[in-house]
């Protein structure tokens, strides 16, 4: 608190973050330019660091509002997103890859998300047109601005601080130029506004040919954090609730992060994709969870704690939370996945698809088309 209060007080602070500004006016006088060409010069070097920033963060905006648009993956909601992902995944049949979409969903799905836009934007390269419309969008404000600022001052005879006022109450919130920052040339003896404009008009232009010169070299790599924001934002949009089922790491798909209620998902998988084992012994779980809840097995907390599947919420934090409806429902995608990856997840695990943990011949002949047909027309279905 005493450190925020001596920044915003202390007059050698104050005057510390303005030094560029006043030597910048106090070296144009030295170097014999008039009044007007001071202001001018100085106003436009505030300008183009406002503009380049401004810029930056409106074409963030569009790239992102274009894919949103244009994007297979990213142009729905959380259900088709994940479907994409599914698909990726079957496509690329990497274990590893699965087993990192399982177990750590939210880091995959934002992983995705980011790897989209960049293969969006490489694919796409539309980042000089969007830049260079943001520009001249922004200098026709500046414009307008200077117009209406000039006209009001010479109605009432105003002064230089006047102009200064107008201008800025003008521009809005659309670029970060505070008021503050052309205190140094406020006091300036201005009498013909007239000119004054001129002088500005003329100084804009040259911002706005050297940012536009700029702006042909730019690369996706030089707006970095621009792309950053962009991710942010899919992200924020696309994800919600990152709860998993307690039994099969099912990711509750309620687009609203902390939402009331209980988690919930339309499909559980066969519990071997998280290495569950039925009770002492080494055979993994092929049932699903919403069939288990319609059975007479238990839950096995410890030697002395098993619940029936059935009232699988006694078992407290975070059984509790969910809602498993009774069902046979299931996905032939997981099955496939089990049915392929069996090896893999055996020697992950350690143990057996055997006994109980029998895979159901049906499901090793799935095929991979098959099982991604039946998402895409739930997909379809539910759009």
């Amino acid at each position: 608190m005493h450190q925020a209060f001596r920044k915003a007080s202390d007059p050698v602070i104050y005057l510390g973050k303005k030094r560029d500004d006043y030597f910048k006016t106090f070296q144009t006088f030295c170097q014999g330019a008039t009044t007007v060409a001071i202001f001018a010069d100085f106003l436009a070097s505030k300008l183009q660091t406002a503009i380049h920033q401004a810029v930056y963060t409106k074409v963030c905006l569009d790239i992102a509002d274009l894919m949103q648009n244009n994007c297979q993956a990213l142009n729905g909601n959380r259900e088709k997103l994940e479907f994409h992902i599914l698909k990726e995944l079957a496509a690329k049949q990497n274990f590893q890859a699965f087993q990192m979409y399982i177990n750590f969903p939210k880091q995959y799905f934002e992983e995705f998300i980011t790897n989209s836009v960049y293969s969006y934007c490489k694919e796409n390269d539309n980042l000089k047109t969007f830049l260079n419309t943001r520009l001249r969008g922004f200098q026709c404000l500046l414009l307008k601005a200077i117009a209406t600022a000039t006209s009001k001052t010479k109605d009432i005879g105003g002064s230089v601080v006047m102009w200064l006022d107008e201008f800025c109450s003008q521009l809005g919130g659309e670029l970060q130029l505070g008021r503050q920052e052309l205190k140094a040339v406020e006091h300036q003896e201005i009498k013909d506004i007239g000119f004054l404009t001129e002088s500005v008009t003329k100084a804009l232009e040259n911002v706005v040919e050297s940012l536009s010169k700029d702006f042909q070299k730019t690369s996706l790599k030089d707006i970095e954090h621009g792309m950053s924001n962009i991710i942010d934002i899919l992200i924020e949009q696309l994800c919600g609730c990152w709860e998993k089922c307690p039994f099969c790491n099912a990711v509750c798909t309620n687009t609203i992060p902390g939402h009331d209620g209980d988690h919930s998902v339309p499909f559980h998988r066969p519990q071997a994709v998280t290495g569950t084992t039925w009770y002492k012994t080494n055979y993994l779980v092929t049932d699903i969870c919403t069939s288990l809840v319609a059975s007479d097995c238990s839950i096995v907390l410890s030697e002395s704690n098993k619940i029936p599947y059935k009232r699988y919420r006694d078992a407290g934090i975070p059984y509790s939370q969910w809602s498993i409806t009774a069902d046979n429902s299931s996905l032939k995608y997981w099955q496939w996945y089990v049915a392929y990856f069996r090896e893999n997840l055996e020697s992950s695990y350690k143990s057996k698809f055997e006994g109980r943990g029998n895979i159901p011949d049906t499901w090793t002949k799935i095929k991979k088309e098959e099982a991604l047909s039946e998402i895409g027309k739930r997909l379809t279905s539910n759009s």
